[in-house]
């Protein structure tokens, strides 16, 4: 493994470290303030938002990678590597990718539509600013390196597929399970939109993920090459190792 990697890799996990403890011990936002797209208080804390089970997903993986580089293996036969490469290979095509690429989009997006969309300019005197490109940016080009940095075993057929696609599926049900509990929408955009509206937005949420799915392993071929790809045979010589 490359050593700029390795550093990348580590720097990577840190920053989000670092953005996960700064979330929970720094950032106190006031219930009373009324805008209850940051109100941890809530059902479900932090964990209603997309962003912040983004943000500790980002986290994890890159901790496994991190491991990875000096405890487990890189290799493209598929069934001769360590547990923790086929998770780091598994779960960066399936989900990293995806909803790294997602979540910066959408809220970038409709960021730049109406930021009360989704977060109101009186946010900024809790939540920094480089706290919010931490959450809102990095996970884009952190992930989008990955994939051209380093050659990964990518899964085959439906499974590149389907886990995004569940996860993206109990995620619509979560924020509309806190939405019956709660009396509230985890976003603000959801509450100017009428029942109709608000159904098809949540329905155009798994279309993009799966493009994204698609796009990362188009980027992921073209850098490192058809002939580069996975082997699943154990008597192939392994030239990666």
């Amino acid at each position: 493994m490359d050593p700029l990697v390795q550093i990348f890799h580590a720097l990577c996990f840190l920053v989000y470290s670092f953005g996960l403890y700064f979330d929970h011990y720094k950032v106190a936002i006031p219930s009373e303030t009324g805008h209850h797209v940051m109100t941890y208080q809530v059902i479900g804390g932090r964990w209603k938002y997309l962003t912040y089970i983004n943000l500790v997903l980002q986290c994890v993986f890159f901790g496994v990678c991190f491991l990875n580089d000096f405890l487990g293996s890189e290799t493209l036969v598929a069934n001769r590597r360590s547990a923790l490469q086929k998770v780091r290979d598994g779960v960066v095509a399936t989900v990293v990718v995806p909803l790294g690429v997602f979540v910066p989009l959408v809220f970038w997006g409709l960021y730049a539509v109406d930021r009360n969309l989704i977060f109101p300019a009186s946010m900024d005197a809790w939540f920094p600013t480089w706290l919010n490109h931490l959450m809102h940016t990095l996970p884009l080009f952190a992930a989008l390196l990955e994939i051209v940095t380093v050659n990964h075993v990518y899964p085959r057929g439906r499974n590149l597929y389907f886990p995004i696609v569940v996860i993206s599926a109990i995620y619509v049900a979560w924020i509309c399970f806190i939405a019956y509990h709660a009396g509230m929408w985890v976003y603000p955009v959801f509450e100017v939109l009428d029942f109709k509206s608000r159904a098809a937005f949540m329905a155009c949420l798994i279309p993009p993920n799966l493009l994204f799915v698609f796009l990362g392993q188009k980027l992921h071929m073209t850098v490192w090459g058809a002939g580069k790809g996975p082997s699943r045979r154990r008597g192939k010589k392994d030239k990666s190792q």
